[in-house]
């Protein structure tokens, strides 16, 4: 159903515009970007959704085109689609509607869009998916996982003051969309996705000095309604007696509420360039998606074509007391809370308790190709729903390789 409304507003959105192109001079422009990446690990548990010791090409590999339309020097609009892997299924790749939408700027320091544009407040959100603008493998997983959820259908209100040093925008944003969330259940061994409507607004503060620094701090709330009508937030546990308990029938709730808060620098130092980025993902009495902090730091240096790089990232939740209390149940087959359920229960919680270390470099062919190749460590705590399956207190390394182009 959502792929088929997407479908019917991207119809209506260019019967629009070609609407407008018989009565204005309209000057089009179409560009293009990809990236085809592949990552190897070293372990079998699956990692972000695909990368393993069988290798992939599916975690990395995309390409997009992107139709500009400028009607006036007021008016234009922008349509986005990539084909990369499915947010809604594994193993597949399918076309995604991404950036499309109408612009209006009456004045120099005002923006007015509406459309499918982004809400988040990361330092690459709106060049994500166009790897050679940016020199890192792949961007950490432990800030960027819930990146591609920012896409909504909304407005945006920019306001920009210009002085002689900086440039300072605030992005003022609103809109709802259809969000997939992957589930992966360690005890049936199989992912499932289930889906929700999302209603949410936000802000973000960029201050740039017309050349590499850059500042930028966002937040956002997220009103979550999950399709299926109600939404397991808190565990409940019945004692069995001798220390043991069970688990017994969770309270449900009909949405939650999500607040998430941005941080992020880009700072030439001394021929180096440092990046740094943390977000914070804060929920209310939600056992099943708890409180989670991420961060990273970046430092690296252009030597002629070459980038060289090193990153430590890490992410940590504020509901492992509650894993560990689901993974320590006892089974009760007669009461139809089998080892099984238990598994699957804790397995499917978004709890995050991992560090990674990457070292890795680009070269830049030309300003529109790069290569990039990088090496990552990845230590696992108690346990991080990056990993499909049960891994603890274990090294992972993975290899990527990656080809990303822009035309």
């Amino acid at each position: 159903m959502m792929r088929t409304n997407l479908s019917k507003c991207a119809i209506f959105y260019w019967i629009a515009v070609f609407s407008c192109s018989n009565a204005l001079a309209v000057d089009y422009g179409l560009s293009g970007f990809g990236t085809l990446g592949g990552a190897i690990s070293d372990h079998d548990t699956t990692y972000q959704h695909y990368i393993d010791d069988n290798g992939t090409l599916m975690r990395d590999s995309l390409v997009g085109v992107q139709l500009d339309a400028k009607f006036t020097d007021q008016w234009s609009a922008t349509s986005q689609v990539v084909l990369a892997a499915a947010t809604d299924e594994d193993n597949v790749l399918k076309p995604q509607l991404k950036w499309t939408l109408l612009s209006y700027r009456p004045t120099n320091d005002w923006l007015i869009r509406a459309g499918r544009l982004s809400l988040g407040g990361l330092l690459n959100q709106q060049n994500l998916e166009v790897g050679v603008t940016y020199d890192m493998a792949r961007l950490p997983n432990e800030v960027y996982l819930l990146s591609s959820a920012y896409d909504f259908d909304g407005l945006s209100l920019v306001k920009t003051w210009s002085t002689t040093d900086y440039e300072i925008t605030l992005d003022g944003t609103f809109g709802m969309q259809k969000r997939n969330y992957r589930l992966y259940a360690n005890g049936s061994k199989k992912s499932e996705y289930v889906s929700g409507d999302v209603t949410g607004g936000g802000l973000v503060l960029t201050v740039t000095d017309y050349d590499q620094d850059m500042y930028r701090a966002g937040w956002s709330i997220n009103q979550i309604e999950p399709d299926q009508g109600k939404f397991p937030n808190t565990f409940n546990f019945i004692p069995l007696g001798n220390g043991l308990y069970t688990l017994g029938r969770p309270d449900f709730s009909e949405k939650i509420t999500a607040t998430t808060l941005f941080l992020g620098a880009r700072i030439p130092l001394g021929g180096f360039l440092i990046t740094c980025e943390g977000t914070a993902v804060i929920t209310k009495d939600v056992d099943t998606v708890p409180t989670t902090v991420g961060a990273y730091l970046n430092v690296s240096r252009k030597l002629g074509n070459w980038t060289p790089y090193i990153t430590y990232a890490q992410a940590w939740t504020d509901g492992l007391d509650t894993w560990r209390k689901v993974k320590g149940a006892t089974a009760v087959p007669q009461q139809g809370v089998t080892q099984t359920i238990i598994d699957d229960t804790a397995s499917e919680m978004a709890v995050f308790d991992q560090n990674s270390w990457m070292l890795g470099t680009s070269y830049a062919f030309t300003p529109k190709q790069k290569i990039k190749a990088e090496v990552m460590l990845t230590h696992v705590g108690d346990r991080s729903a990056m990993f499909d399956g049960d891994i603890a207190h274990e090294n992972v390394m993975v290899y990527s390789l990656s080809y990303n182009f822009s035309f």
